[in-house]
């Protein structure tokens, strides 16, 4: 038996929310509740090294799952936005959905970026301090939620004009 169209679409639409509140949230939750509680709490000490770094591996796994979650559900929103004639193709600018949604998939790819920057490569550095690779990891975070709630206004506003009737 298979599924309707519209439980079909409902799920697909769930698990990109999903996927996108737990890496947006994640990092919303990382900036302004775990890092301040963490530093008020433990200061610079080698315990606060040490959670940091369990924690930023544990967010690192939600962080690839809701990137490949987010890759596989985008695909299949996009194939039906593009049966709606909505869509004309990735990194289209032929209307203003598909310039929106350029915008976004630009933000996310830098979103990613950063996530790969910021959990694979920064600590492999090896000149800078371990203060100024604290640093560059704050920065990373910030500008990565900055992307994501660019990323998430961007969805608020295609999502609506998705809901629009067409006009004349």
């Amino acid at each position: 038996m298979a599924l309707s169209p519209v439980i079909t679409q409902t799920i697909v639409t769930f698990l990109h929310n999903l996927f996108t509140a737990m890496w947006i949230g994640g990092m919303l939750t990382l900036l302004f509740t775990v890092m301040p509680a963490m530093k008020k709490t433990l200061g610079k000490s080698k315990e606060s090294h040490a959670l940091n770094t369990q924690i930023k591996k544990t967010l690192s796994i939600l962080t690839y799952v809701s990137i490949v979650g987010l890759i596989l559900t985008g695909l299949m929103m996009g194939h039906k936005a593009q049966l709606a004639g909505d869509y004309t193709g990735f990194f289209s600018f032929a209307n203003e959905y598909s310039t929106l949604l350029s915008i976004k998939h630009i933000l996310y790819i830098l979103m990613v970026g950063l996530a790969i920057f910021r959990s694979q490569i920064l600590d492999r550095l090896k000149k800078p301090t371990h203060e100024v690779k604290m640093k560059l990891s704050i920065i990373t975070l910030i500008l990565n939620v900055i992307a994501g709630l660019a990323v998430l206004l961007l969805s608020a506003n295609i999502a609506v004009l998705a809901a629009m009737p067409a006009m004349p």
